[in-house]
Formats: C-alpha cells, structure tokens, sequence
C-alpha cells in the first residue's frame, strides 16, 4: 500500500475533493458547495451517480494530459517509467500482481466498451468489430490470469481447469477477430490491393 493510500485510506473522495481538482485544472467553474452539488445529484439519479460521474470527467480530463504528455520525445524506457508511475498511483504497483492485473482488466473492460459500441454499427466495417472482439479476449485473458495466478507454477491442475471456459471464449473471440480482419483483407485483395 503506497502511503498516499494509507494516508487516505480506502475512502473515495468526495465530490467536493473531485471538483476541487478540476477547477485546479482549469475545467470546473461551479461553486463547489454542498447545495450545488446535491442539485446535480438529484438531476443526475442520485449521489453515487453523480460521484461516479464526476470522477469520470476527472478521469478523461487526465487521461487527455497523460496523452499530451505521451507525445513528447523521451526514451523510450523514460515512458514505461512513467506509465508505472500510473500503475503505483492506482495501487497495481510491481509489488502486487494480482491488483495490477486486474487494474489492467479494469482499463481493458473500459477501452474496449465504446470500440464494441462502435462495432455494432454494421456501416464500420469488419475492424471494428475485429478490434471489439480483441478487446474481448483481452480482457477475458486478464481474467484467466487473475483466476490462476501461481497455479501453473504450482502444478494446481484443478484452478487451471476452472479457466478452461473462459479460455475457450477467448480463443473464439480471437478467432472471430481473425476472420473479421481476413475479411477485410480479402475485401482488398479482389480489388487489386
């Protein structure tokens, strides 16, 4: 546990704290009062939905710096380090696996949900349901990891066996990925390209 985590316990922050960070950054320009906010909240379903909104706002607001700061020209190594420093900040630091990966899990479930939003548009074409089901299979695998972490190394034949339909999904899911993209593929190569 990072001892900003200690200092803030498992605790989420509140609305006010969410706020604050965005008018920090320059993109809430609320008053940041209680009122204020219990208005949004009833507007929006309730508090916990209104929470969970804000903190995604403040998350795609970060992710839009990370991305600027992305693409500046560093060393390569310079960038992985700095993408750890997001893994530790969340609590998936190198020193506990199984959070990372699921962390890792989290971020795929969530990037993948609007590339299979995209893919159920059957004007898109057949990558982005290629890529929908790649994010599929991603996620699924990071599950297969979370599930059986240890059990390869530990000969656990009945925890791997546990996995053997979620493996099988992901290996469809692939499979349907590499058919769609194969499509394409011959979609160009009867036209000559």
């Amino acid at each position: 546990m990072s001892e900003r985590e200690k200092e803030r316990g498992e605790a989420p922050a509140t609305v006010e704290q969410i706020a604050a960070a965005m008018a920090a950054l320059g993109l809430y320009d609320g008053e940041n009062t209680p009122a204020e906010h219990a208005a949004e909240a009833a507007r929006l379903g309730g508090p916990d939905a209104y929470r969970v909104r804000m903190v995604n706002a403040l998350l795609g607001v970060v992710q839009a710096e990370a991305a600027m700061a992305d693409a500046v020209q560093l060393d390569p190594d310079a960038h992985v380090a700095a993408w750890e420093e997001q893994l530790k900040a969340a609590g998936a630091g190198l020193d506990d696996p199984v959070r990372r990966v699921e962390f890792l899990r989290w971020q795929v479930l969530r990037s993948g949900t609007p590339v299979r939003a995209m893919a159920q548009n059957m004007e898109a074409g057949p990558i982005p349901l290629a890529a929908a089901h790649t994010a599929t299979a991603l996620h699924l695998l990071l599950g297969v990891i979370v599930a059986s972490q240890d059990a390869v190394a530990q000969g656990d034949v009945e925890t791997l066996a546990a996995q053997a339909d979620q493996l099988q999904t992901a290996r469809e899911a692939l499979g349907a990925a590499v058919d769609n993209t194969e499509l394409l593929l011959n979609m160009l190569r009867s036209v000559g390209l």
